[in-house]
C-alpha cells in the first residue's frame, strides 16, 4: 500500500492527548499542507489561527462546554456533564481555520485545508480530533463577544468554519472503528 493510502486509513480522531507541545516545524509542515488544499477558483479564502496558549484554550474550552450545555441538542448537554468532559481533550493546540463567507466555497474550501492538516499530523505522529465547539460558540452573538474578549480574533468579515485539537496521544493509536461499506453507488 502506497504511504499516502495508508496515513488515510491510519487516520483517527484522538481524545486524549500527552501535554508535549507541537514543535514548530511539525506545525509549520501541517501549515503548508492545510495551504496545499483545493479551494474553489484558487481563492483560498483561509486564515488559520494557532492557539497553544495554555490559558487561553482553558479558557475558550470552558465557554465551549457552557455552549454545550445551553444547547438544545440532548446529546450535547449529556456529554458536557460527564465528570472529566473536556471539549478539547486537553490538546496543547487547537487551529481554527476561518475564512471569507463572500467566496464561492468558504465553508468547503476551509474543511478541505483542515483535512488537510488532519493528515499531515497523522503523518508526523500527532493525533487530530476535529471539533465543532468553536463553530458553535462563534454562532451566537453571545459567542462572538466571547471571543472578542478573549481577544481571538480573526481577519475582517472572517468566521470560523473549521477547528480541530491537536497533540501527541497519550494512549495507543486508536483502533479503526467499524466503516459503512454499503454506501457506493457506482454507474456504469
Amino acid at each position: 500500500m502506497n504511504e499516502t493510502i495508508a496515513t488515510i486509513l491510519k487516520r483517527r480522531s484522538v481524545r486524549a492527548y500527552r501535554p508535549d507541545p507541537v514543535g514548530q516545524p511539525e506545525l509549520d509542515l501541517m501549515l503548508e499542507a492545510a495551504r496545499h488544499a483545493p479551494s474553489a477558483m484558487n481563492q483560498q479564502p483561509w486564515h488559520f489561527t494557532v492557539i497553544r496558549n495554555p490559558e487561553l484554550l482553558g479558557k475558550l474550552e470552558e465557554h465551549c462546554k457552557s455552549a454545550f450545555l445551553e444547547s438544545k441538542v440532548e446529546a450535547l448537554r449529556e456529554v458536557a456533564l460527564q465528570e472529566g468532559f473536556s471539549v478539547f481533550y486537553h490538546a496543547p493546540m487547537l487551529v481554527i481555520i476561518s475564512g471569507d463567507p463572500e467566496a464561492i466555497a468558504a465553508q468547503y474550501d476551509c474543511t478541505l485545508a483542515m483535512e488537510n492538516m488532519l493528515l499531515a499530523a497523522t503523518s508526523l505522529g500527532i493525533g487530530s480530533c476535529w471539533t465543532h465547539a468553536v463553530m458553535m460558540l462563534h454562532a451566537t452573538e453571545k459567542g462572538k463577544a466571547i471571543f472578542r474578549e478573549l481577544g481571538i480574533a480573526f481577519p475582517e468579515g472572517h468566521q470560523p468554519y473549521a477547528a480541530a485539537a491537536f497533540g501527541y496521544p497519550a494512549e495507543p493509536w486508536p483502533e479503526t472503528p467499524p466503516k459503512n461499506a454499503d454506501c457506493v453507488t457506482i454507474m456504469e
